[in-house]
């Protein structure tokens, strides 16, 4: 594998929705990225994200996100995720829908969750949960 001092991501070419997707994985990545002003002469450096989704999340949270990858993306209720995960329901609900002190998995926008019938919860793996799985920034594992 080669080794390089700086990467930088150019960000301004290619439609909105390609230059999003490219922001989004440089911020995930703490990668530098760049955009060009409307002159396309003078480049423009987007911040680099000092805290990363890897310092922000639990170790309990990455194995709970990777649980939910392995099963597909998707659980149908907690139960399930209990035996994929080997943590309680009790300590799901709080590390998927968070609490006054914490935000969960859905308020950091990396799942979705439904409510179901008697109080039963699916989740699925958003878009950018998806993105954070299969990134390497997501190294520790428990």
């Amino acid at each position: 594998a080669k080794e390089f001092e700086q990467v930088l991501l150019n960000v301004s070419s290619g439609d909105k929705l390609i230059g999003c997707a490219a922001l989004s994985a440089a911020f995930i990545n703490g990668i530098q990225a760049f955009g060009m002003d409307d002159t396309h002469t003078v480049p423009l450096l987007m911040p680099v994200l000092k805290l990363s989704y890897n310092e922000i999340i639990s170790e309990a949270k990455i194995k709970i996100l990777k649980s939910i990858n392995t099963a597909g993306g998707v659980i149908q209720s907690l139960e399930q995720l209990e035996q994929i995960s080997g943590y309680g329901k009790p300590l799901l609900s709080y590390h998927v829908q968070g609490a006054k002190d914490s935000k969960g998995l859905a308020d950091l926008g990396l799942v979705e969750v439904e409510k179901g019938d008697r109080g039963k919860i699916s989740a699925r793996l958003t878009t950018l949960g998806k993105l954070l799985v299969s990134s390497n920034s997501l190294t520790r594992t428990s």
